[in-house]
């Protein structure tokens, strides 16, 4: 609107102006219109980050042009007049920032008053429903301590005699409570104890869980501050953090190359903002670096498998096709220390099958899941780091013997999340297209740097020969596993007569021909299909290739390249498997010439207290997470206790939460939560109404008459609440074990996991395992207990464990071992749950490609 304005208002075209030197002295052009444009879009994410923008486009302007040029005067007058409106607005905002928390109504940080979460997530537990949503506003039913549902049409199909066998107890079809899928869940609130001021729990990063006693005083941010400014030391927290997080020979790794590599990358920033800005090096390098600390570890190692499905399995059994794949699967967590607060930004799942897997699973990794959130300080180099860790890690599994990399570059579908639950609104699911270039460019630097060799994809790499589909990895959630399936099943009913491979246009163009053939079916002597002689083009088809690749060639062919395969460098590569683009090879002998790119140096660390830190064998020592065993059990977590990521402040507040769960793995992951104070009821006592849907009173309000009980008018039932593992008590310590303390565990486990399958399948009633029959009582207290672990019995809590480890290992189809089976049915609804999220990308990204194939 300035008279001014329009000489900024658009880039600066150098050529159409004359002025060859521009990009010269400009290293960072701007202008106005760009800056709207971000604006519009949502790129700025921070006052600052927009008053920097504006401020380069004036600077730029008064560099370039003499002081006493017409331009270098416009450029002043309106700096000055920006500066101006810009003080103006940042004291207004403020104004009315203070006057929001003035309210007494509203929280003294953030200044709102009723803040809700996002809708909570149900899926059916049913037998039919195979782990789908259960929708909103639908009506449902719930039991087994709130952790289990079932959608109306299971709940109908449920014989009221019969007890529905849960891995932590069993309920009757009476037993389960109806319940309608409209809840809205508001944000807790807690009082500081100095000042009096009510704030939001999450603005105030309030740990509900370590207020056990509810006597532990809370001073609010607002009122450290104050100390501080008055001289006051601020009192330390003895909470662990990231860092105190158990290490792995591979999370070192990650950390020392990701540090080395960003450490340059602020170098090269700093020289560059030296020559731009014309200031010294050191205070440029001050300013860059002047994040928070990135803290890589490894919270899950353990090993598990991959099951083949029926028509797989019963389709090659002639070829003795493996009935599963075993893997070691390991999760990645990246922190970033922000504000004080180490921010949880970045997680992977990496699932890797070595040398002694069967084929075709011999020597492959695949890249499973990533996931991020966008609250990296500098935001720009958040491609840069997450690249350098898929990078290092390439580099580390090809030192180890891994020969290739397997990625399905596949984006989360609206509504789905894959490893964080409820992602910031102005952060963009990438288009496939992007997703794909973004892995291919990080596989290009690690062609440049002689990690990675060739790049190809599964189609060219499976399905131009002569191969069947034994020759593809069958890997865990990837896209071949649930497309194979399907495509068996399609053509087992073509050959039933069902026509399930038929199209509308086949069958148009067959017409006059069916009526020749007299009702014959559709099945040569040479074991083929009618639909497998012709393909869609109606072109005569290979008869020797296996018909199953024949079909799945069809799916693949017009989205190969999102099955990205890369060939790693390891000593026993093929050579065919190491060649790489004529460009790739310039580019790998100039780097030789000008970069010294040294390995990431692995340095003995120690403690606060001066003792050598322990490094965990990843591959010979288990690291068990529940928590974060798989990303479905870390979703079902977030969804379960309202840990989400959708702004800065809750980030924080879930990673603080997820960290104390890490330190105290054996704490229990959801607890209740007192209708009339709000507070999470952790030790003693819960008064809970059978009738009312999740209603729990704590002593406290269960003995006030005064209390708000709200309408319910029930009996409430006394249940007795597990307290917290005593990890928490001492911050978590517990959880750093020494080597021979970590090694005696096992063994602990080991034992007692034998003596719980001899104790069941043990009939004498004079053993001659002295522990024999004190593992029967065990057994037979967990059959009558009435507390059961849910409701507090630690008997049953160390029973229940002991039977998980068991059947995690089980492989027999009928297993006496109690509750072994119920056990293997829910490991394998949470996998049902991801393999539906799966089935629904591939159905998803079968349907938009066929339709751009129909379209083409």
């Amino acid at each position: 609107r300035h008279e001014h304005g329009w000489v900024f208002s658009s880039p600066v075209d150098p050529v159409a102006l004359g002025l060859p030197d521009y990009f010269q002295i400009v290293k960072k052009p701007m202008d106005l219109g760009t800056i709207n444009k971000k604006l519009e879009n949502g790129i700025y994410h921070s006052i600052e980050d927009f008053d920097t923008d504006v401020r380069l486009t004036f600077k730029n302007a008064m560099s370039y042009n003499d002081d006493k040029s017409v331009v270098y005067g416009m450029a002043k007058d309106l700096k000055e007049v920006y500066e101006s409106e810009h003080t103006k607005m940042l004291t207004r905002l403020k104004k009315e920032e203070d006057e929001r928390r003035q309210n007494e109504r509203a929280c003294g940080l953030c200044g709102c008053e009723k803040l809700q979460f996002e809708p909570p997530v149900f899926f059916c537990s049913g037998m039919n429903c195979q782990s789908k949503r259960i929708h909103r506003n639908r009506h449902f039913y719930v039991g087994g301590n709130n952790q289990y549902n079932w959608c109306t049409a299971c709940y109908n199909d449920l014989d009221e005699k019969t007890a529905i066998d849960l891995p932590d107890l069993s309920v009757k079809k009476l037993d389960l409570r109806k319940k309608k899928n409209d809840e809205i869940h508001e944000e807790n609130w807690v009082q500081c104890d100095v000042c009096d001021r009510w704030i939001h729990q999450i603005c105030g990063l309030f740990n509900a869980r370590q207020n056990k006693d509810t006597e532990s005083k809370y001073s609010c941010p607002k009122c450290l501050l104050e100390q501080r400014k008055k001289g006051k030391p601020a009192p330390k927290s003895e909470h662990p953090t990231a860092e105190d997080l158990p290490r792995t020979k591979l999370s070192e790794w990650l950390e020392a190359h990701v540090t080395n590599r960003i450490n340059d990358k602020f170098k090269a920033l700093a020289r560059e903002r030296e020559e731009i800005d014309k200031i010294a090096f050191d205070r440029a390098y001050e300013e860059i670096s002047n994040a928070g600390k990135i803290t890589i570890r490894q919270v899950t190692s353990n090993d598990s498998k991959v099951d083949v499905r029926e028509r797989m399995k019963s389709r090659y059994a002639e070829k003795k096709y493996p009935d599963e794949f075993p893997y070691r699967c390991k999760c990645i967590l990246v922190f970033q220390n922000l504000d004080g607060v180490d921010v949880i930004l970045f997680a992977l799942y990496l699932f890797e099958h070595g040398e002694d897997n069967a084929a075709p699973n011999t020597r492959t990794i695949y890249i499973s899941y990533l996931d991020s959130v966008h609250y990296m300080r500098p935001r720009n180099l958040r491609t840069f780091v997450y690249h350098e860790i898929l990078i290092a890690y390439l580099d580390y599994a090809r030192q180890r013997g891994f020969a290739s990399a397997h990625i399905w570059a596949c984006p989360p579908l609206k509504g789905d999340d894959y490893i964080f639950y409820a992602k910031p609104e102005d952060q963009k699911t990438p288009k496939d297209n992007r997703l794909r270039q973004w892995y291919i460019d990080m596989l290009k630097e690690s062609q440049y740097r002689g990690i990675v060799g060739k790049i190809t994809n599964m189609y060219d790499l499976y399905f131009t020969g002569n191969l069947d589909a034994t020759a593809v990895p069958y890997l865990e959630g990837d896209y071949f596993s649930g497309e194979v399936e399907n495509v068996i099943k399609n053509i087992e009913e073509g050959k039933n007569g069902k026509g399930g491979l038929k199209s509308k246009n086949k069958q148009k163009k067959k017409g006059d021909a069916d009526k020749t053939k007299k009702m014959r079916k559709g099945t040569r002597s040479g074991g083929l299909d009618d639909d497998f002689i012709t393909g869609d083009d109606g072109k005569v088809q290979d008869l020797t290739r296996d018909p199953v690749m024949v079909e799945l060639s069809n799916s693949f062919k017009p989205m190969k390249e999102s099955f990205i395969v890369a060939f790693l460098n390891w000593e026993g590569s093929k050579p065919e498997h190491r060649v790489v683009p004529k460009e790739v090879e310039e580019e790998r002998d100039r780097r030789k010439k000008t970069d010294q790119v040294k390995p990431p140096k692995i340095t003995v660390k120690k403690d606060k207290y001066g003792k050598l830190l322990k490094i965990i064998n990843d591959d010979a020592e288990d690291m068990q997470c529940e928590i974060l065993e798989n990303r479905q059990a870390f979703l079902n977590l977030c969804r379960g206790n309202h840990y989400q990521f959708d702004e800065p402040r809750r980030a924080k507040h879930t990673s603080m939460m997820v960290l104390w769960h890490l330190h105290n793995r054996d704490a229990a992951k959801f607890v209740q939560m007192c209708f009339s104070c709000s507070k999470e009821i952790l030790t003693g006592v819960r008064y809970n109404c059978p009738t009312c849907n999740d209603y729990d009173l704590c002593s406290d309000c269960y003995n006030n008459p005064n209390a708000n009980r709200g309408s319910c008018t029930h009996k409430l039932v006394a249940k007795p609440v597990d307290g917290e593992s005593n990890q928490s008590a001492n911050g978590g310590k517990s959880a750093q074990l020494t080597e021979a303390q970590r090694r005696e565990r096992q063994r602990h486990i080991r034992l007692h996991v034998q003596l719980l399958e001899h104790a069941s399948l043990c009939s004498s009633p004079s053993c001659n395992s002295s522990n024999c029959a004190k593992m029967k009582q065990y057994l037979k207290h967990k059959q009558e207990c009435k507390l059961k672990q849910g409701n507090g019995c630690k008997i049953c809590k160390r029973i229940i464990a002991l039977l998980k480890y068991h059947a995690q290992s089980c492989k027999n189809k009928v297993c006496p071992i109690p509750q072994c089976l119920v056990i293997r049915e829910r490991i394998r609804q949470i996998a049902k749950q991801q393999q539906a999220m799966d089935d629904r990308r591939r159905q998803v990204m079968n349907r938009q490609y066929r339709m751009g194939h129909m379209a083409n």
